[in-house]
């Protein structure tokens, strides 16, 4: 038996192999909110990247740069597994309530998915109302720390940085830090909920696509 988890092979029905499952984990749409809301998908386990932000295409194979937020189950740091696959069953953790792109992935018939994977994408602001002490923190936190820039980094490549640039990323990395900080020590805030309702760090961001300041 091949092992390799990027070996499909392709049938008519899913065999529950994994495969899907160890590649990466789903964008949720607005399908999944009522189980967000009702806690069957659980909060403390997504993850937001934001407007802006450069993310991994695995549909179309090529890094993108998002035009809205997208939300996804973590993905296990160590084998990049969606956080939900528990790999010694071959199952998933909340199988009865997997998100819409779960019910659709089939690689005998990648049609469904394809058809629906950027449509009605959930957003933090379908999430929290506008008038919610958590979206006034994700409206300011956005101010100070808009992604906009990002807009002429390239990934993975060799940036020459501008002494502005260089001043503008510097103060986003501190407001970033000392935001995250006091909203934990004031209202309690982890920081896997921090990666769900901020995103992730400016500082990971700009490691993530090697821009050393």
């Amino acid at each position: 038996m091949n092992k390799n988890k990027n070996a499909i092979e392709i049938t008519s029905h899913c065999s529950r192999c994994g495969i899907c499952c160890q590649k990466n984990s789903p964008s949720l749409h607005l399908d999944d909110l009522e189980k967000l809301q009702s806690g069957a998908i659980p909060k403390n386990q997504l993850i937001t990247y934001r407007k802006g932000e450069w993310v991994y295409d695995n549909i179309i194979d090529q890094y993108i740069r998002l035009e809205q937020d997208m939300i996804k189950p973590i993905e296990n740091t160590t084998n990049g597994f969606c956080t939900f696959y528990l790999p010694d069953q071959q199952s998933c953790l909340i199988y009865e309530n997997r998100p819409l792109e779960c019910q659709l992935q089939a690689c005998y018939d990648p049609e469904p998915l394809k058809q629906r994977y950027e449509t009605d994408r959930l957003q933090r602001r379908d999430i929290f109302p506008s008038n919610s002490a958590i979206w006034e923190f994700i409206e300011y936190h956005e101010s100070k720390c808009s992604l906009s820039i990002f807009q002429h980094i390239v990934p993975f490549s060799d940036h020459h940085l501008s002494e502005k640039d260089i001043s503008l990323f510097k103060e986003m990395i501190r407001f970033d830090y000392h935001f995250r900080f006091t909203l934990h020590k004031r209202i309690g805030l982890q920081n896997t909920e921090m990666n769900f309702i901020l995103g992730r760090s400016v500082e990971n961001l700009l490691k993530q696509l090697r821009v050393i300041i």
